[in-house]
């Protein structure tokens, strides 16, 4: 039987559970995306680094396993981490997992390649600082000033998140040098933190704070979502010193745990895992039945433009673009039965009143006076929901529509919404209305006629 929801230009496993994107890198000609995954299950039991590799960021090749849980240090699973390149050489950093009668003890693990085939885990390993409980992953590294310098993902022991910071002059031997941030925004923990520079020297922490429960014994997380601040690292204090309040990375259902990575061109990309699923959602996820779980987001570039972080699609996609046709009605139905397309909505000027209605009627997405709502069918309750965001002027809407996944691009990148979504309808016709005088539609097939 045809799997209508297996995605036709996003990363995901062929079988088992994908999360958190890890050790994004560019390397001899070659984008890796490592990931979590659990190729046995559907379930977060198990944690290994799966990979997936590409010439163009578009075409990916799924390698499958790259680094399992074969030592005493990450036996409980191989978490989320970084990667660089130094001297021709790859090092992927990790945070391993273990369990010894039910207490947590992690690891920041180091792995070196020469080829980019063969990973090698290091000996040496970084354990927790006094003061922090055993939530302390994630390890992000960069360099600056030849030196290099890794902070991590933490909670301390009175349960507020943090940051560590770590340096070393050699990849392999870290010292701890404090916290690197820590405030009550990052509620009780924060993971899979990231610290870059932007043009104009726009220093960027990216943060994903995570609530959870105050029972130690049966701690887990109950909410979290991806942001970002702006500021200055002061390498004299070893501290990140915020300039702005945190801001959401993405306003939409699902987006979580992104990582960034410069890549040849000069790019900052960033890649997130497309879930913020709870518990009910990922058991009834309509892709279980097919035996795999999750994807990850459109490869997206960061620009820092008008005082403003935007994410923008990369020129790669426009490969995809099989059939192009061009609507100028105020009122139209755009016949479509491809479950992978492209719609740019281009108003040319700030509009008060739009709708249009994707996958039929799966995703209606209505602007009125500066407020866009967007929704979707919720596969555990067959009910409408719908998130609000608050938007002055629109002018353009840029739409990604994969097979079950939705990414929206507002103003060219000053807002993102990602989401998944799931129809099994053959028919996908699009609807909108009001369409400006000047206002012009653009939709791109990407799949063949006799597909």
């Amino acid at each position: 039987m045809e799997n209508r929801h297996k995605n036709y230009f996003h990363i995901e496993p062929d079988k088992g559970l994908l999360n958190d994107p890890n050790g994004l890198i560019q390397f001899k000609g070659k984008y890796y995306f490592f990931h979590q995954w659990n190729r046995f299950d559907t379930s977060h039991d198990y944690k290994e680094w799966g990979l997936f590799l590409s010439k163009d960021l578009v075409n990916w090749t799924n390698i499958r396993s790259a680094i399992l849980p074969d030592r005493y240090d990450d036996k409980d699973g191989v978490y989320s981490g970084s990667a660089i390149e130094n001297d021709g050489k790859m090092y992927l950093f990790y945070t391993g997992n273990t369990k010894l009668n039910g207490v947590r003890k992690s690891y920041q693990k180091i792995v070196v390649s020469n080829d980019g085939r063969t990973f090698i885990k290091q000996e040496s390993t970084i354990e927790t600082p006094e003061g922090f409980s055993e939530h302390h992953r994630d390890p992000k590294v960069w360099k600056k000033d030849n030196k290099w310098w890794m902070i991590v993902g933490a909670q301390t022991n009175e349960n507020v998140g943090a940051i560590t910071l770590f340096q070393s002059d050699d990849l392999l031997t870290w010292k701890y040098q404090g916290i690197f941030y820590t405030d009550t925004i990052l509620d009780q923990m924060c993971e899979c933190p990231d610290y870059f520079t932007l043009t104009d020297g726009i220093e960027i922490l990216m943060v994903c704070p995570q609530k959870r429960t105050s029972d130690r014994q049966s701690d887990r997380p109950i909410s979290s979502y991806a942001g970002y601040l702006v500021g200055k690292m002061d390498y004299k204090t070893n501290k990140f010193n915020q300039s702005t309040e945190i801001k959401m990375l993405d306003e939409g259902f699902d987006f979580y745990a992104p990582q960034s990575f410069l890549d040849d061109k000069g790019r900052r990309i960033i890649v997130g895992w497309m879930s913020r699923m709870d518990e009910n959602q990922e058991r009834s996820c309509p892709t279980v039945k097919d035996g795999y779980l999750h994807c990850l987001s459109m490869p997206r570039e960061l620009k820092w433009i008008d005082n403003h972080l935007y994410q923008t699609p990369l020129k790669e996609y426009e490969n995809l673009r099989k059939k192009e046709q061009e609507y100028k009605n105020e009122y139209g139905i755009i016949s479509n039965n491809s479950k992978a397309f492209e719609l740019i909505i281009d108003f040319d000027e700030a509009i008060k009143d739009f709708s249009v209605s994707l996958n039929s009627n799966t995703n209606p997405i209505i602007y009125h006076c500066g407020k866009l709502e967007i929704g979707r069918i919720n596969w555990v309750t067959e009910k409408l929901e719908t998130k609000i965001i608050q938007v002055k002027d629109l002018t353009k809407l840029h739409i990604f529509c994969d097979s079950s996944t939705l990414e929206i691009f507002i103003n060219d990148g000053q807002y993102v919404f990602s989401m998944r979504y799931f129809c099994d309808e053959q028919n996908r016709n699009i609807e909108y209305k009001s369409l400006n005088e000047k206002g012009m539609i653009n939709f791109y097939s990407y799949e063949e006629e006799n597909e």
